[in-house]
């Protein structure tokens, strides 16, 4: 009978195999049709809308009812599938070997996204072990995942030899120091990586030193998330002194550090010499009034730096009077968040009567606390007179 239906198989008119394929979705093919036998290849392979599908996602409806590994199985022939989505706990430490040993053969898989799965720090090697060899991936997310620092020897081994990945997320993955430092490391001989996302990986000022040597060195990384850490006032000083010489970061996040007011003296000395930064999130730290002075009263002198991020930073009316102060001087800055900091009648009349002379800012959040309505009436006015920009009040 298995004769009989492959020979049947082989004879059957294209056409006729489309259309019993237009009943078929595309799951029902990769699993059961394609790879019965060459010509059903041929065939299933040049069927328009199997071609049109480059995005497969193991969370959909349709793939939770099929057994998980029988659809990574099948995708060690695809040639139409780029991006392979799988979050939220479909995909363990036995379907994770399956995918790693996918990337090390011949794929056109470029976007993997694993996120929210608690993959083990076994199954998380695998994939690095993997990128050692793979040539097509761009961007890897395995946040929430379990990397230690195990996990880190063996990526950052991968980050030496791969020569494609562009995008690594690796948030809430238990780096700790030591794992940073490894990941670090590997940045300075890495030339391809340009977002990497650590947030929330309890990396302290040690870890930060190590990232920052790294930035001294590696000449591609454009995009870098440290945020939910605890680097401090130690760890936000030696990525500033890194940044008076990196050529290559545009957006920093270092919101939730720990950062008082010395770091952020020291980030703004970085901000008079760096060239290159255009986003800075310093938000929920504790750099306060000075901290808010000295970092605004740096961006008279920077011209690349477009949005700024200082919310919930205990600025009060003294810290909101010394940005209305330098706002007239800046030229480049057009996101300015200032939400969450105490900011009352005297600091919002002086911010109100800046936004007068500054002629860039185009987006401004904030939130008055305790504001009499004429205060808030002239500010609203204000947004009126400036009908080009993007102000908002909450």
């Amino acid at each position: 009978m298995a004769n009989s239906t492959s020979s049947s198989l082989l004879k059957l008119p294209v056409e006729l195999v489309y259309r019993i394929l237009e009943n078929l979705d595309y799951l029902t093919i990769l699993c059961s049709v394609h790879n019965v036998c060459t010509r059903l290849n041929m065939i299933t392979d040049a069927y328009p809308a199997y071609k049109t599908i480059d995005t497969l996602d193991l969370s959909a409806d349709r793939a939770v009812n099929i057994q998980l590994t029988r659809i990574i199985d099948a995708l060690q022939h695809n040639t139409t599938v780029t991006t392979l989505v799988g979050r939220d706990h479909r995909v363990g430490d036995e379907e994770a070997a399956r995918i790693a040993s996918i990337l090390q053969q011949k794929t056109v898989l470029t976007t993997l996204d694993l996120r929210n799965n608690g993959i083990s720090v076994e199954g998380t090697k695998q994939i690095a072990d993997a990128l050692q060899h793979n040539e097509t991936l761009t961007t890897l997310d395995l946040c929430w995942s379990q990397i230690g620092v195990d996990g880190a020897r063996r990526f950052a081994d991968a980050l030496r030899h791969n020569k494609t990945l562009t995008t690594l997320h690796l948030r809430d993955t238990g780096l700790g120091d030591e794992g940073a430092a490894l990941i670090a490391d590997a940045l300075k001989h890495n030339t391809t990586l340009i977002t990497l996302n650590l947030r929330y990986n309890r990396i302290g000022a040690v870890g930060a030193t190590g990232i920052a040597d790294a930035l001294k060195h590696n000449t591609t990384l454009t995009t870098l998330d440290l945020s939910v850490n605890a680097i401090d006032d130690e760890g936000a000083t030696q990525i500033a002194d890194a940044l008076k010489t990196n050529k290559t970061l545009t957006t920093l996040d270092l919101r939730s550090n720990e950062i008082d007011v010395d770091g952020a003296s020291r980030m703004a000395d970085a901000l008079q010499e760096n060239t290159t930064l255009r986003m800075l999130d310093l938000s929920v730290n504790v750099i306060g009034v000075e901290g808010a002075t000295k970092i605004i009263n740096a961006l008279k002198d920077n011209k690349t730096l477009t949005t700024l991020i200082l919310a919930n930073n205990h600025i009060g009316n003294e810290g909101a009077t010394e940005i209305a102060n330098a706002l007239p001087h800046n030229k480049t800055l057009t996101t300015l968040d200032l939400t969450n900091n105490r900011i009352r009648n005297d600091g919002a009349r002086c911010i109100t009567d800046a936004l007068q002379h500054n002629t860039t800012l185009t987006k401004l959040n904030l939130n008055f606390e305790n504001v009499t309505d004429d205060i808030r009436n002239q500010f609203e006015e204000r947004l009126r007179q400036n009908q080009q920009r993007e102000m908002a009040v909450c």
